[in-house]
């Protein structure tokens, strides 16, 4: 059996002389492996032979010979590779020119930066807001009493400690009031809300909103018409007619729900459900309860507030049918946002 082996062994050492790449390295391999006849002869007898051992050892040396063999011929052909590549310098990659495509920016991310450079020229102040929040500032300053709906946990997300996430960026409209009591005050924050709802085309547990915010001694709704009104013209670049409606929220009064012109149609579409217009926000003066909440006299102190969807608008702007398309990342939707980067 010695003889055989080293007759075997003599053979794969004059085939491996013969080798020029790994893929013919792959075929010899097999030749004297998986396909060698004394290899797997040697296998099938130590099933029935009595002499286990002996034919275990003889399998052992065998394999061992041939993979320190066929190993020092992968190395030198490896080295031999990389050699090459490096004296070719057309194949060096490090010295090819690559050029990226440019990705896009993201729809709200685009509007986020629209309504910071709209405000931010009116010299409102923007509030960094907090997702993590008290029931106070969430609900108690704004008005929303202990059995309000919106306090139900199946419309809010609660946590543990008294906390819960935020269900409206006004939060830090209170905050803002609650904490800085000056006689005119005036900021904006725009960030994400959570709201126990479910996900479908219209609606999602997690959105982005705008929360704009006015105080002073001589506020008035026309101050609110008027910056609401611009804010339109700005972000769909079109001198777009604007219509409020008398409604109810508990930390406005008056409330109104303001309505944009449809901005893609003349007459009707279905886009604005073929009436002409589209309900955008939520706006009103500040009710004289949410000041005496926060400590300030309603007798000398006026002010407006308004709250609208990142994601709404960005659905009426650029016809977006589902919500979800803003979230799932698909690479050909946001590539058709690349010309609004500009």
């Amino acid at each position: 059996m010695l003889v055989e082996l080293e007759q075997i062994i003599n053979e794969l050492k004059s085939d491996i002389k013969k080798i020029k790449d790994l893929e013919n390295l792959k075929q010899v391999k097999a030749k004297f492996l998986s396909k060698s006849i004394f290899y797997n002869k040697l296998k099938e007898s130590i099933k029935t032979s009595d002499n286990k051992r002996e034919i275990g050892e003889w399998i052992k040396k065998y394999t061992t010979s041939v993979n320190e063999i066929l190993s020092s011929k992968k190395d030198e052909l490896e080295n031999s590779f990389f050699m090459k590549k490096r004296e070719n310098p057309i194949n060096d990659f490090s010295r090819i020119k690559i050029s990226f495509k440019n990705g896009s920016i993201h729809p709200i991310t685009i509007l986020t930066r629209q309504v910071m450079e709209f405000f931010d020229k009116l010299n409102y102040h923007y509030a960094h807001g907090i997702e993590l929040e008290e029931e106070k500032f969430n609900f108690d300053i704004l008005n929303l009493d202990k059995n309000h709906p919106a306090r139900e946990m199946q419309d809010t997300f609660y946590l543990r400690g008294g906390k819960l996430l935020r269900t409206h960026a006004t939060n830090m409209s209170a905050r803002e009031l609650f904490n800085s009591k000056h006689d005119k005050y005036r900021s904006y924050s725009i960030g994400p809300v959570f709201r126990n709802d479910d996900n479908d085309a219209t609606h999602s547990f997690q959105f982005n909103q705008i929360d704009i915010f006015n105080n002073g001694i001589d506020m008035n709704i026309s101050n609110l018409k008027w910056t609401l009104n611009e804010l339109m013209k700005f972000l769909f670049k079109k001198n777009l007619d604007v219509r409020y409606r008398p409604s109810y929220f508990p930390f406005t009064e008056p409330s109104y729900e303001v309505d944009v012109q449809c901005p893609h149609c003349e007459n009707k579409c279905k886009i604005c459900s073929y009436t002409s217009w589209i309900e955008i926000l939520g706006s009103g003066m500040l009710s004289p309860i949410v000041f005496k909440n926060a400590g300030i006299n309603p007798e000398i102190m006026q002010g407006w507030a308004a709250g609208i969807g990142v994601e709404r608008i960005a659905m009426i702007k650029w016809m977006i049918t589902d919500i979800r398309d803003l979230y799932n990342n698909d690479l050909d939707f946001l590539k058709s946002f690349k010309k609004e980067n500009k």
